[in-house]
């Protein structure tokens, strides 16, 4: 078999076995580019309003008034830890859950967290939070795609050759340009 055979059996295997990867990092490549203050592409926040009793002027937030909280707004999930915010305001942290407390109005701000079905284990690989061996899985991937880049070059027949090097050389500039460009 000829070099060119060889390259073009390599590119299409290759290629073969990184669609399932491309496709996974790209569109987790999209959600993380829109995250905003509105979306968060690995969870979704709940926000909801309540009330329970106000703390007594002069007294000290302990656990009996996290408790009482807890039990006005009938949240039964496990206790894990309350932290003083401010001197106004209490966090209470319970499973998949958050409350913040006004002691002296007694108004709280609950936030309920949950992961996103999908979103959540594709952003978790593509960030690469697992760390060991998927840090193997993502540099395999990360060199086939330069082979699967390279092998495609090689392909190009002479009548087609201005055409690519022109379009490589803009995808070389585009990340370039914005590099030199971009405000500090």
């Amino acid at each position: 078999m000829s070099w060119r055979k060889w390259n073009f059996v390599l590119h299409r295997d290759l290629g073969y076995l990184c669609i399932g990867l491309t496709l996974l990092y790209g569109i987790s490549g999209l959600a993380v580019n829109h995250t905003s203050h509105a979306f968060n592409p690995s969870y979704t926040i709940e926000t909801q309003k309540g009330q329970v009793s106000p703390l007594p002027s002069g007294k000290v937030p302990d656990m009996s008034y996290v408790n009482q909280c807890l039990a006005e707004l009938s949240i039964t999930a496990q206790f894990k830890n309350v932290a003083m915010l401010n001197p106004e305001t209490i966090r209470i942290f319970v499973e998949g859950n958050t409350i913040d407390v006004i002691v002296a109005t007694g108004e709280t701000i609950k936030e309920k967290i949950e992961r996103r079905p999908l979103l959540f284990g594709i952003n978790y690989l593509h960030l690469n939070k697992g760390k060991g061996t998927w840090t193997w899985v993502a540099d395999i991937y990360a060199l086939a795609i330069c082979l699967l880049a390279l092998t495609g070059l090689f392909m190009i027949r002479s009548k087609g050759r201005r055409r690519a090097l022109f379009l490589t050389t803009i995808g070389f500039l585009c990340p370039l340009l914005y590099l030199l460009l971009k405000p500090s």
